[in-house]
This record gives C-alpha cells, sequence and structure tokens, in this order.
C-alpha cells in the first residue's frame, strides 16, 4: 500500500511540475518577469528614457520598455530616475516628443494610451489627429504595410474608427497567407504576427479567414527548435518569437502547446533568459539586451499590443482546428569543391580587422561568407567555386545566389555554418562578436572583416587574398581600384566650390548617410560636400531641417539595400512630396538614384559607386550615357499629409528587422 502510494505521490508531482513549467501566460510576480523588469529597469537614464549599456536614450527602446512596465501591471509614470520618469522623457526628449515617421507616430499613440494618457492632447499636441492626417483614401497609411498596422494600433488602442485601414491591410494578405513589410513583399513571420494583432485589436474575430489564414503561415514557418525568425534561413530569435507568441495569443491559441521536435514556442523564448535577467537576441548573441527583454516580458504575460491599462489575458485554449502540415525540414546542401589545385600553401598566420590573430595550416578550400560584401570580394577573385556557404542577403554576382544559405546578417544560423564544413569562415562586423566567438569555439578558423573607409575595402581585399592564395588576383584588383580611384581625384581636383550633397537611405522618416561613414567618404571623393556634415553615421533628419538645408544634389538608394522590393521608392517619394518642390535639387532635376548594394557595401562594387556619384555630383567633368527616364507614379494622398507634420525624428525600428 505504501508502494502505491509513493507511486501516486510521484505521479501527482511529476503532473504538478509539468503543470508549472508549462503555464503560460506567466504571472506579473514570476521570478523571470521581475528579474527581466529589474534588468529592464537597469537600462533607464537620467532623462528617463531607455537605452543599451553605452548608448543613449532613444524612442525604440523606450517605447518596448515602456509596454513591458505596462503589460506587467505597473505605472511608467512611478518608474523614476532622479524624480524624472519614464513618460517625462516621451514628454521631454525631442526625438521623443515629435516622430516624424508614420509607424512612430502610431507607435507614439499606443504608447500614450498605455500610460493611461489622452493622446488628443499630450504635450501639446492632438496626436490622433496627425496620425489619421496619413491615411490615404484607400485606407493604407504611409507606403507600406507596416505603417498601416502601426497606424491601426495606435488609432485601436485610442478607440478610434479604423474600419478603412483594417479593410485595406486585409488586402495585403499574400496567398500563402503571411504578411510583408510592404504590398507584394515576400511573407514573414513578424510582419504576419503584426498584421494578425492589428486585426484582432481591431476587433476582427479570430475566426475571420484573415486571422486563421495568417494563424496556418505561422504554424507552417515555425522553426525546428521551436522558435521563428524573420525570413531566410536566418536562426531564430528572440524578438520574432515574442511576436508570434503575441499574435498566436491574440487569436486565442496557446502557444505553449505550439511545438516542433519537442521544443514548445514559449519555452524556447523563456530559455534565452539569462542570469542577470536579460534575454539574448540568439541562443549565442546578446543583440540589444534591453529591448529583447521589453520585447519578451509581454510576450511570456499574454498581452498582445496594443498593451493597455489592467488589460487581461485574452481566453486562451489548444487550436481545436488541424495543425497545418509543415514543410520536411530541408538539409544544408553539401557543396562540393576540388581539394586540389595549383597553389603551393605554406602555413601562414595573418591579423583580421580586430587584431585577432589567424593560423591558416593549409589551403582553405570550403569557405562560408557571412557577409554580402565578404562574398563580393570572394567571388571577384576567382574562389566562386571553393565558397559553400553565403547569407540570405548575398545576392552578387549571380552565381552565387545560387549557393547554401546559412541565415541572416545579424542572426547566422550557427548550426548551418558548421553542417557546411568550412575551413574558413570570413565575418563581418554585423554577424556580431558572440557569433564569430562561438564558431571558435567549436573549432572553425574565422578571419573577422570591418572596413570602415576605403582605403579599408582594400585592405581587407588583399587580406583575403593572402589567406586564399590568391594574393596576385588580389593585388591586380586592388591596384586596378585604385587607379580608377586616382582618376576620380583627378578629374575634380580643380574643384572651386564643392556642390552640397546628401545621400537619402530612407525616407519615412528620412534618414541620411553624415560623416564618418562609406557614403561620406565617396561624396567627399568625388568633389561633394556632405550637406549634413555635422550628423555622425546613419541618421534621421526632420523634413523641416531637410528643407532648410536645401542640398544641390540629392542621392538616393534604390529600394531597401535587402534585394528588389521598393525600388524607387525614396526617389518617387522626393519626386511627389508637395513641401519639397522649392528646393533646388528638385527644380534643378539633381536627384539621382544609385544602387542600393553598390554604395552600402565595402566591396570590389565600391568603385563603380563613386564613379556613378562623381558623374552625378559633375556631370560637366565626366563621360556619363544619359540615365534612363524614371516614370513618377503619382502617390495619392501625400497632397493631404498634415502640414503640422511633427519636425523631429524617432529612430526607425522596421529597417531593422
Amino acid at each position: 500500500m505504501k508502494r502505491i502510494g509513493s507511486i501516486l505521490l510521484i505521479l501527482l508531482l511529476s503532473i504538478a511540475t509539468c503543470s508549472a513549467a508549462a503555464a503560460y501566460p506567466y504571472g506579473t510576480d514570476d521570478p523571470a518577469v521581475q528579474s527581466g523588469l529589474d534588468y529592464i529597469r537597469s537600462c533607464q537614464h537620467d532623462d528617463g528614457g531607455f537605452a543599451e549599456a553605452g548608448r543613449s536614450t532613444n524612442p525604440g527602446t523606450s517605447w518596448f520598455a515602456v509596454m513591458a512596465i505596462v503589460a506587467a501591471g505597473e505605472d511608467p509614470h512611478n518608474w523614476r530616475v532622479n524624480g524624472t520618469s519614464a513618460i517625462d522623457y516621451w514628454r521631454s526628449a525631442p526625438d521623443a516628443s515629435n516622430p516624424e515617421g508614420t509607424a512612430e507616430l502610431g507607435k507614439m499613440v499606443t504608447l500614450i494610451t498605455a500610460a493611461g494618457e489622452n493622446p488628443r492632447a499630450f504635450n501639446n499636441h492632438d496626436y490622433i489627429a496627425e496620425l489619421k492626417a496619413r491615411m490615404k483614401a484607400n485606407g493604407q497609411f504611409g507606403d507600406f504595410t507596416y505603417t498601416t498596422y502601426w497606424a491601426i494600433f495606435g488609432l485601436a488602442s485610442a478607440g478610434e474608427d479604423v474600419s478603412l485601414p483594417v479593410a485595406w491591410l486585409k488586402k495585403q494578405q499574400n496567398e500563402d497567407g503571411g504578411y510583408g513589410w510592404m504590398p507584394g513583399a515576400e511573407s514573414d513571420s513578424d510582419d504576419t504576427a503584426a498584421a494578425m494583432m492589428a486585426l484582432v485589436a481591431a476587433g476582427e474575430p479570430a475566426d475571420t479567414p484573415a486571422v486563421t489564414q495568417a494563424i496556418d503561415y505561422l504554424r507552417v514557418h515555425q522553426m525546428d527548435d521551436g522558435g521563428f525568425n524573420y525570413g531566410g534561413s536566418s536562426s531564430s530569435n528572440a524578438a520574432s518569437a515574442a511576436w508570434a507568441i503575441q499574435a498566436i495569443t491574440a487569436a486565442g491559441e496557446d502557444p505553449a502547446t505550439w511545438s516542433k521536435n519537442g521544443n514548445d514556442l514559449v519555452s524556447t523564448l523563456a530559455d534565452l533568459q539569462q542570469p542577470d535577467g536579460s534575454f539574448f537576441w540568439t541562443t549565442y548573441t546578446a543583440d540589444n539586451p534591453c529591448g529583447m527583454t521589453a520585447r519578451a516580458i509581454p510576450a511570456l504575460l499574454g498581452k498582445p499590443y496594443p498593451i493597455l491599462p489592467g488589460q487581461a489575458t485574452p481566453d486562451i485554449s489548444a487550436p481545436e482546428r488541424s495543425a497545418t502540415a509543415a514543410p520536411e525540414t530541408t538539409a544544408v546542401p553539401q557543396t562540393a569543391v576540388s581539394t586540389t589545385g595549383p597553389v603551393e600553401w605554406q602555413p601562414i598566420t595573418i591579423t583580421d580587422d580586430y587584431g585577432e590573430k589567424v593560423r591558416l595550416e593549409t589551403l582553405p578550400v570550403r569557405i562560408v561568407s557571412l557577409a554580402p560584401a565578404n562574398t563580393e570580394i570572394l567571388f571577384a577573385l576567382g574562389l566562386g567555386d571553393r565558397v559553400v556557404g553565403v547569407t540570405d542577403y548575398c545576392n552578387h554576382p549571380v552565381e552565387a545566389t545560387a549557393k547554401p544559405k546559412v541565415g541572416g546578417y545579424s542572426t547566422v544560423n550557427i548550426e548551418r555554418v558548421v553542417a557546411a564544413q568550412p575551413d574558413l569562415v570570413v565575418a563581418a562586423f554585423g554577424n556580431t562578436e558572440e557569433v564569430v566567438n562561438r564558431l571558435r569555439e567549436l573549432g572553425l578558423t574565422v578571419i573577422a572583416l570591418n572596413p570602415d573607409s576605403v582605403e579599408g575595402t582594400l585592405h581587407d581585399i588583399r587580406l583575403i587574398g593572402k589567406a586564399t592564395g590568391t594574393e596576385t588576383e588580389a593585388e591586380r584588383l586592388a591596384a586596378s581600384m585604385e587607379a580608377r580611384i586616382d582618376t576620380v581625384k583627378e578629374k575634380t581636383k580643380d574643384v572651386a566650390e564643392p556642390p552640397t550633397v546628401v545621400h537619402v537611405i530612407w525616407y519615412d522618416p528620412i534618414w541620411i548617410s553624415g560623416s564618418n561613414t562609406f557614403q561620406n567618404e565617396l561624396i567627399t571623393l568625388a568633389g561633394g560636400a556632405n550637406a549634413f556634415p555635422d550628423r555622425e553615421g546613419w541618421q534621421i533628419v526632420t523634413l523641416e531641417r531637410f528643407i532648410t538645408t536645401n542640398p544641390e544634389v540629392i542621392i538616393v538608394n534604390s529600394g531597401t539595400g535587402m534585394g528588389n522590393e521598393g525600388v524607387d521608392l525614396i526617389y518617387r517619394y522626393f519626386m511627389n512630396e508637395p513641401r519639397l518642390k522649392t528646393m533646388k535639387a528638385i527644380q534643378h532635376n539633381r536627384v539621382y538614384i544609385i544602387e542600393s548594394d553598390i554604395i552600402d557595401r565595402g566591396g570590389p562594387r565600391l568603385v563603380d559607386a563613386l564613379e556613378e556619384v562623381a558623374a552625378d555630383i559633375h556631370p560637366d567633368l565626366f563621360d556619363t550615357k544619359t540615365k534612363q527616364e524614371i516614370p513618377v507614379a503619382q502617390s495619392p494622398g501625400f497632397g493631404v499629409i498634415s502640414l503640422a507634420f511633427a519636425f523631429l525624428a524617432v529612430l526607425l525600428i522596421r529597417l531593422k528587422r
């Protein structure tokens, strides 16, 4: 009898333990939640805002922090540093209180309502009116899907009618049930989850086709480790997992029941939490831990966006519908390479861009590239046959697109890298130190590059040549590039007054290349002067500042620099926007398009970008072919954007996806 009682006790304890481990949503008193909140508190600065260690406060991190605070049932007004609250930051910081971008304005409204305040009378602004002024006749906000769902979040949180933008959003659903970041873009888990939450927040029933089809899309794209990524072959990450958990919860399902290979979604996110309470970005990467933690807390608490004070967790249950069959996992293709060649190899030690001494005992014949610029260098040196893995964004030359994929740029899939069996990995700054160190811990030989200038690019070409036995080819390529650079400098050396030039990488809000960037150096070498020398790195400028600066030449990126979607969107904005019509560059037809990939990558085509920029700035000094005229489609709705636009911008989170 005692034995039976013992067995029953063990069974009961086992059941209780399993139930506790799988309990979802978490309670606000859960140690994981409390330690996460403690970590977020450590990120708060004297101005009330939040930032990663060593960085200045910014609206992006601060927005997610406030959402986590409210989700946990706390009042952000009571989160104070030296008497300044988390909400005071949004009243006083110019880049927070005056959002320039459409998505940022939607976030602002959402934040104000989350704080229990009135978005029609906050900071002497009627943010609702400002947001509504950006809606087009068809219900779209801005030019994108993401700008529209952020607007829906904001307006729905304030109890405004969103029937028209909801109708527009439904029409953007792709055949696979997912949503992309802009109309017609490939579906991804992040945008699908956000669109789902926006639809539910607007009052769409969870069983409406738009929601159920989106759920099916997410189910198909859950990864083998139970998490989600933003697309391609990138590794799963905390942000994508959090979005998915919140969307699934909003749809009335229990994300803890979403399991793949025995790994459930909620546990996959929870396992990314560290002893200090922060959450890693990926299994090996601590990228933006304050922001990742602030994303994770609402997800674990079962609070979808928009989050409101006292918001209850949606009723959730295990799915009643039969699960959509997920595609079979595809193994990383193995690329066969020649292991013999004419190169006589002597072991060498080289020093990479981070001062790391790397020993190469044998000639590398299986190379993985973790950045598009690295891939372009490898192929330019004739090493394409040795490349056995590239990132999702390695699109040049065309032969590179056929190579096996090993993840994204900042979300390297370490398992795929290892499976490619490389004897050399060429990494880059954006891969993060944690990923590079992890690859080295696994016994892989890694060279990390970080070309921060034209000279740095030439150095890296020669470095790769030395590391791969192609020094002759590398010297030939670098010397050719140097000769072309000298030709441009010779032609522009007598320019007395360099015209002012701006390089624009995005427009909602306006992002420009300031000092200490590749683009600034190219403008200078091409005989121009950066119109925004006081802005360091890539920064947002207000529309007002842009207009008053009035650069003589405007050079805009084509599309997004991450593929072919959205080509010429930026150019069309500048040619269509009524408030820019008086600018010199617009009036004199001095707005030029440059391919994003050639001006944003530190590779062999950087000199192509220099020559193109020089010809744009000084057409009288260079023999140029007439550029094909680009028809400018009139974009409905630009004319109704309110002239009461706020003039300082918040950091653009979407372009960092």
